[in-house]
């Protein structure tokens, strides 16, 4: 049985062709840049022609994909896409098609990664077998969670990054009443995210800048620009007070997991005191959010990871059935 497993972004899109066999074997992978993409299938003909001089065809598509996803149709958050099972059913020939959340298959491709493709935020106390949580900020921000053993967990999407943004003193104050002029609702992903790092710069900088991207704000946060250096001060200050208000939603004790575009190009500042108080700043509850363990995932494959391994427990689950 021969895979194609996607992980789809507003960024970027990551594709891997893989035979199934007692463990998936990877066969070819590639990373675009979606926005070099009018469509979806587009971009899928890109791939599956780069890879024709060596493949067998393939009967399974498992899509990890940002956004709200019905039966049949998925329309991506933060890309102007709409996805068809029928229509890629029609112009490919594959027997099986399949969609799920990106942060449901990151929530499945953290069984698969090692103690090297991650950094301990906040240490905690861990099970294995109990509930995990995955979020991440990237063009969007995503969450999910997780549970049960290791490589035979069930996974859950959630569309938690836009619940309303909860400031904590008067800067985070003001930064809300800055943004409820732009927006009618302020939630998270309106700061947690790429656009959200630029709307945090520019709220110090008082003033919009249409040519200037997260990137940006980064770099120059390595330079002397005290607007840039506040703004990622001020991200990972609500990043890590938005972990902490998960930790405490779901008493993941299998631990939360930062995945996502952003957090993995800014090791420094989410290694630091700006996000390790916020996330404790729980009050009476500060016993529980410190035996949680916080993770940042610093392998950039897990959604794909995530998304090939299920697609591989479904074939199995359904052969087994067949007997």
């Amino acid at each position: 049985m021969n895979i194609i497993a996607a992980d789809v972004g507003g960024s970027s899109t990551r594709l891997v062709y893989a035979r199934e066999g007692r463990s998936e074997e990877i066969l070819h992978e590639a990373c675009y840049a979606s926005a070099d993409f009018e469509n979806f299938e587009t971009m899928l003909r890109t791939f599956v022609a780069e890879i024709t001089d060596r493949m067998f065809g393939f009967e399974v598509l498992t899509l990890a994909l940002p956004g709200v996803i019905e039966d049949n149709v998925a329309r991506l958050t933060n890309l102007p896409w709409v996805i068809s099972k029928a229509e890629i059913r029609d112009q490919f020939g594959v027997e099986q098609v399949h969609f799920m959340n990106d942060f449901q298959a990151a929530a499945y491709g953290i069984d698969r990664l090692s103690d090297s493709d991650m950094l301990v935020l906040n240490v905690g106390v861990h099970s294995n077998d109990a509930t995990r949580v995955i979020v991440g900020a990237g063009a969007g921000l995503g969450m999910a969670w997780c549970q049960g053993q290791r490589n035979h967990s069930t996974a859950y999407a959630t569309e938690g990054g836009h619940i309303d943004f909860a400031p904590v003193n008067t800067t985070q104050i003001a930064l809300l009443q800055y943004l409820l002029e732009r927006y009618e609702h302020v939630s998270y992903e309106r700061l947690l995210s790429s656009a959200g790092l630029v709307n945090i710069y520019e709220f110090y900088a008082q003033q919009a800048a249409d040519d200037i991207d997260a990137a940006w704000v980064q770099a120059q946060a390595l330079t002397s620009n005290m607007e840039a250096q506040k703004a990622m001060a001020l991200f990972v200050q609500i990043y890590g007070s938005y972990v902490g208000n998960i930790a405490l939603l779901f008493k993941p004790e299998a631990g939360i997991y930062i995945t996502g575009g952003i957090a993995g190009t800014i090791t420094r500042w989410m290694q630091s005191a700006d996000f390790i108080d916020a996330y404790l700043n729980k009050g009476r509850m500060l016993p529980l959010v410190e035996k949680i363990s916080v993770n940042l995932v610093t392998n950039e494959r897990v959604g794909v990871i995530g998304a090939l391994s299920h697609a591989v427990m479904k074939q199995q689950a359904a052969t087994t059935n067949d007997y």
